[in-house]
This record gives C-alpha cells, structure tokens and sequence, in this order.
C-alpha cells in the first residue's frame, strides 16, 4: 500500500507531485537548520502545514540593503535583468549559510555594479565634449 501524498514517505517511493515535493523540501530545509544547530536526529511525520508551504518571507540584509539603495540612482531601468542580479548576488552574501560562495559572490556584484554605473553614465556626456560644444556655438 502506498503512502498518502504530501509525505515524505511517498516522494521516497517516487511520487513527484507538487505536495509530495513540498514534503521532501521542507524536510530537506528542515534537517540543513538542525544540522546547523548542531542536532543531527531525524524528526518523523514532516507534513507542510497550508500555510507553510506558500509563506515565504523575505526580510532584506544589509548588503542588499546597500545594493537597493545604491541600484536606485544607477540605471536599474535601463539595465534591470542586472539590477536583479545584483540583488540575488547580494542576497547571497547576507546568507550565513553561503560562506563559501562569498567571495566569488562579491567578485561578480562589484562588476554588475561597475557596469550598473557605467550604464547610467552613458546618458550623460563628459565634461570636454560640453565644453567643445559651448566653443562651437559660441564660434559660429
């Protein structure tokens, strides 16, 4: 006999239906913060509760804190598959958990910020070409 769906025990036995899949990612999200608590013993009877399955909250860190503030005067409009990018690296880097992937996270952030600002300064000119456009006019 077959374990209802929406249990781990089911996705275990091949079931990959969306409740069952829930089932085994909260289990799986379950076990990585008891590991990282230091607990390692197995908890039985991980169900999704309705609510739990659909609740994700997200609470900003300060780096995309400082990413969000800094996209804001940047060309984020003109450039927003970067802006997003920047903020999914940024989330990256205020996660405990990817320690490991920090240092390769900050390397490409700086450079999508980089081109981020090199975006939005292409709209505007440099200070000699309006200079020499002031002496044409004045010339002419």
């Amino acid at each position: 006999m077959a374990a209802r769906h929406g249990t781990r025990r089911r996705y275990t036995e091949g079931c990959r239906c969306d409740e069952c899949r829930d089932a085994q990612r909260l289990y799986q999200q379950r076990y990585r913060e008891r590991r990282a608590n230091g607990d390692v013993a197995p908890v039985t009877n991980v169900t999704p509760e309705p609510d739990e399955v659909f609740k994700i909250e997200h609470l900003p860190g300060p780096v995309e804190s400082g990413v969000t503030a800094e996209i804001d005067g940047l060309a984020a409009q003109a450039r927003p598959g970067l802006a997003q990018a920047a903020l999914a690296l940024a989330r990256v880097l205020d996660n405990p958990r990817a320690v490991n992937q920090h240092a390769a996270a900050a390397k490409v952030l700086s450079s999508l910020l980089d081109k981020l600002r090199a975006a939005s300064a292409r709209g505007r000119r440099g200070g000699l070409a309006v200079v020499r456009t002031m002496t044409e006019k004045d010339g002419a």
